[in-house]
């Protein structure tokens, strides 16, 4: 939703540009692409050095401190788009107010919850997740939110009456929550009533009936109110992976829909071997097509909530490269305003009020035409490029400072901005694509490391998370301490 519009999925043909309107097989080896992987600090002698004059005492943050205050802060962010009954919107407006709902935020506000609560900030987290359990449940005697008459999930609501905004029942957004309520019931494993309303979602969510084509790749995009499917499909690869991911789980554990949903994960998704590849130069690039690309939050969006994915080298090695494609693409662009850690092709608050930019190859139609940096892109490929952290810190550090963005309560976070039109600034913060700013700070090896996630995003494990959290290290402690 943007300034009270409703807007349709993120992917289809391709139907998240249209928000705006409604709101490898194993790759083979690869020469070694080159690029400077550090960003060049240039240090001038200050005028009081030549005059023997003490300067005047200055903090400067150490890298360290500005990756715990994005941290802490893109947590924060995630309190501020929580309500207090249990709903999440769709966005953080930043001049203004918003009552529109995202189903999709309440998955990713549980797995936000349990990060909170494993950190210490949020000691309450089983209480709200239990809360915002019952109201997808349909429990909570106060406010609940709609389901079509196949108990598909609406994707836009009101939330402050529960009533649905526009006639888009969304398996994507259906799937995001029920990953988020999965991996908070492997996280809380203790808690009995957590595990018996997730297990209620899990059977009654049923996503398989979604799957058009196994032979073709297809999957619906959205369902009217009646359960009867729109016209428009989306086909791999993309974020639809997890409605993929959990349609096969629902078909083994419940059968009797025929096997079109195994079928289609065995094709697909359990190897790249019909999985379209686009390449941006030498760089594969897992796509929905063979010469165009997707918006790199697909990959990230299935790295965190898709054990398959996460736990596979395979899609690691995939999501390294599209990285490295992301990068260059950037440094190809030849904007003479644009600094070398300024990156990131994702989605999010622009001009025109909502953009999915991609990248493209030299001649094709620009789909990033502002030009806008994702900062939260970066930080959700933390785990898969060394030089991620650097140019994080680096947006943060940059003295225009146009990637900061502050909260109610004074928080600083970073947000999507225009390289080429600097008088530009987003209006609100969508926090479907903000979350990976979160998760990718999370998964950073001195904070919970990517196996936070690969632990329990495992939702089908029968044996319980084994997880432990990194101790801290002396400079963190140091830090932590100032």
């Amino acid at each position: 939703m943007t300034n009270g519009r409703a807007v349709p999925h993120r992917n289809g043909p391709d139907m998240r540009e249209q928000r705006s309107v409604y709101a490898f097989k194993e790759f083979g080896s690869m020469k070694k692409i080159g690029w400077a992987l550090a960003v060049g600090l240039s240090i001038a002698q200050p005028s009081w050095a030549a005059e023997n004059i003490q300067p005047s005492a200055q903090v400067v943050e150490s890298d360290e401190a500005i990756i715990q205050t994005l941290y802490r802060n893109s947590y924060t962010y995630w309190q501020m788009v929580r309500n207090d009954n249990g709903s999440y919107n769709d966005l953080y407006p930043l001049d203004g107010k918003s009552k529109v709902g995202s189903i999709a935020n309440s998955g990713m506000g549980l797995v936000a919850l349990t990060i909170g609560h494993i950190n210490g900030w949020e000691p309450e987290a089983e209480k709200l997740v239990i809360k915002s359990l019952k109201v997808l449940t349909g429990k909570d005697p106060d406010f609940s939110v709609p389901r079509n008459d196949n108990n598909t999930y609406i994707h836009f609501y009101n939330v402050e009456t529960g009533k649905a905004i526009g006639d888009d029942w969304s398996p994507i957004d259906s799937a995001i929550m029920l990953s988020g309520a999965l991996f908070a019931k492997r996280y809380f494993h203790n808690n009995q009533e957590i595990a018996d309303l997730v297990d209620e979602l899990y059977e009654t969510t049923d996503l398989r009936s979604f799957i058009a084509d196994y032979r073709t790749g297809h999957i619906y995009l959205a369902a009217h109110k009646d359960g009867s499917f729109k016209r428009h499909k989306t086909k791999v690869f993309n974020e639809y992976m997890i409605v993929a991911d959990l349609a096969r789980q629902q078909e083994e554990d419940f059968g009797n829909m025929g096997s079109d949903a195994i079928r289609f994960w065995d094709t697909w998704y359990d190897t790249l071997k019909y999985t379209p590849i686009s390449y941006y130069g030498k760089i594969p690039v897992l796509s929905a097509g063979r010469s165009r690309f997707i918006s790199m939050f697909n990959f990230q969006f299935n790295n965190y909530l898709v054990h398959h994915f996460s736990d596979s080298q395979m899609y690691q090695k995939a999501t390294r490269y599209a990285a490295m494609a992301d990068f260059q693409w950037w440094q190809d662009q030849g904007i003479e305003s644009r600094e070398t850690y300024e990156w990131g092709s994702g989605a999010g608050a622009c001009s025109t009020g909502y953009c999915v930019d991609r990248i493209a190859l030299p001649g094709d139609k620009d789909l990033n035409l502002e030009k806008i940096a994702s900062p939260h892109i970066v930080s959700g490929f933390l785990p898969h490029l060394e030089r991620a952290r650097t140019d994080l810190i680096a947006m943060y550090r940059d003295p225009d400072k146009r990637a900061h963005y502050q909260l109610k309560d004074g928080s600083t976070i970073l947000w999507r901005y225009s390289t080429t039109n600097p008088e530009w600034r987003a209006d609100n913060i969508q926090a479907v694509d903000y979350s990976t700013m979160l998760f990718g700070l999370a998964a950073l090896p001195e904070n919970l490391g990517m196996e936070f996630f690969n632990t329990f995003n495992d939702y089908f494990n029968p044996e319980p998370a084994d997880y432990r959290k990194p101790l801290p290290t002396i400079s963190e402690t140091t830090t932590a301490a100032r």
